[in-house]
């Protein structure tokens, strides 16, 4: 069993983690953790107030381990005990007022309701939010992925809360250039049909935004099991989704707010699909003509 001197730096020994804030600290950590710490930093991660408020043995119960656990957490990430895990914690929330999504998204506006240029200000931060998450996309993971998204027979899409809000964007963009576009219903029959129905010609997206809802989590689960090839798109690098998915995309942010993440989120949507197209140019020209020539038709024949 390792001692709790053995957690801590050497006298004199900078730290690796002198200028990070306590998110950034555990994320860094977060795989060379024991399974059961973890736990502790997902639970951590998504439950900062209340570590903020209560004690290692509660916070261990409800992580599903215990307090023993939650201590040598603590001194894995470099921390003197658990009393400085709710005092950075404490600090943090202060500092980057991660509550809640909305609260997030106010404090983040309250700054620029005097501007003037107040359309260019906020669009201009959007603009470098894209940007940045642009920057963080490796090239190669994303040509393999949307290749497979090219090739797959069927396409499933999930994504619960906000999340579903961008699912159904991309079911409806991808359906007007390709068969066998589904958003996944999480209603049970709906849902047992859909997992008879898919094999390993499948390809599923999975959208998966802090505060993270379980059902997604059970079915990529399950879809995995049935050899359905799994992406998950989610906002940081140790979001329950990373245990279950094949491979991930982490637009990550400084702040939990789905709010905020939408337009880039939307964005990155919009560029896999482009990524896509871009594997068969004429075939998606093709699909768009027949679209537009159906459609046309449609209407014309509807109100004649």
């Amino acid at each position: 069993m390792k001692s709790k001197l053995q957690y801590l730096n050497k006298k004199g020994e900078a730290s690796r983690f002198s200028m990070c804030t306590i998110k950034e600290r555990i994320e860094q950590s977060y795989h060379s953790l024991s399974k059961s710490q973890q736990k502790v930093a997902n639970f951590v991660l998504n439950n900062p107030t209340y570590v903020g408020v209560h004690s290692a043995a509660e916070v261990g119960k409800l992580a599903g381990t215990s307090e023993t656990t939650v201590i040598r957490f603590c001194y894995a990430i470099e921390l003197n005990g658990y009393a400085q895990l709710q005092k950075e914690l404490t600090m943090y929330l202060f500092q980057y007022n991660t509550n809640s999504t909305l609260g997030n998204y106010v404090s983040s506006k309250e700054e620029l309701f005097k501007e003037k240029q107040l359309c260019e200000k906020v669009m201009g931060q959007i603009s470098a939010q894209i940007i940045r998450i642009a920057e963080q996309i490796d090239a190669d993971h994303f040509y393999e992925t949307t290749k497979k998204l090219h090739e797959a027979k069927n396409i499933l899409i999930v994504g619960e809360g906000a999340s579903n809000f961008a699912a159904q964007w991309l079911q409806f963009t991808l359906n007007m250039l390709r068969p066998n576009v589904k958003l996944v219903q999480t209603e049970t029959s709906m849902l047992i049909r859909t997992l008879q129905e898919v094999d390993e010609t499948s390809i599923a997206i999975v959208i998966s935004l802090h505060r993270y809802y379980w059902e997604p989590i059970q079915i990529t689960e399950e879809l995995v099991k049935r050899g359905v090839y799994t992406v998950a798109i989610t906002d940081s690098n140790v979001a329950p989704i990373h245990a279950f998915a094949n491979e991930a995309f982490v637009l990550q942010q400084t702040e939990f707010s789905t709010i905020d993440m939408m337009p880039a989120l939307i964005s990155f949507l919009n560029t896999l699909v482009a990524g896509m197209m871009s594997h068969d140019a004429d075939y998606y020209n093709e699909q768009r003509v027949k679209y537009d020539d159906f459609q046309n038709s449609f209407i014309s024949n509807r109100w004649s």
